[in-house]
């Protein structure tokens, strides 16, 4: 369903505050899971593409998840970081989502003409939303 070398977030680390840097590369960071998506020039499909963000249950209602997709022209990100969309349940502010509205698929569609691709997924101080999975695929349907 999901292809491997379009993971944005692997899974394999418990997204914490600890493990909620955001990618700045092509080669997947092993203390955070993250990696930048190369899309190659030109960006997305015309069509677009969904991102899938996929949340096991959180360690408390309370924990608070805020999820951003960027793009940019440069892998390591810098100042050329344009924000393509915000993941949210209907809960909560846009953006972000609650430990209680877990667990949870949340799809975001878009589409860019920038080259790299990357989740920018931060926890409050003590939460823990487990090994939460992201991917890019050119049509989602939700599944939960």
């Amino acid at each position: 369903m999901f292809d491997d070398l379009m993971e944005l977030l692997d899974g394999s680390i418990d997204l914490a505050p600890a493990t909620d840097t955001p990618a700045t590369s092509v080669t997947r960071d092993a203390a955070t899971g993250a990696a930048v998506i190369d899309m190659g020039e030109g960006g997305t499909p015309a069509g677009g593409m969904s991102c899938v963000l996929l949340l096991p249950a959180a360690s408390a209602d309370g924990d608070i998840l805020t999820a951003f997709l960027e793009v940019s022209s440069v892998v390591a990100f810098g100042s050329d970081v344009s924000e393509v969309g915000k993941f949210d349940i209907a809960a909560a502010s846009k953006g972000v989502i609650l430990g209680s509205e877990t667990p949870d698929e949340a799809i975001l569609r878009f589409s860019t003409d920038k080259r790299y691709v990357r989740l920018n997924a931060t926890v409050t101080a003590s939460d823990d939303f487990k090994a939460a999975k992201c991917y890019l695929v050119p049509s989602a349907f939700k599944v939960l």
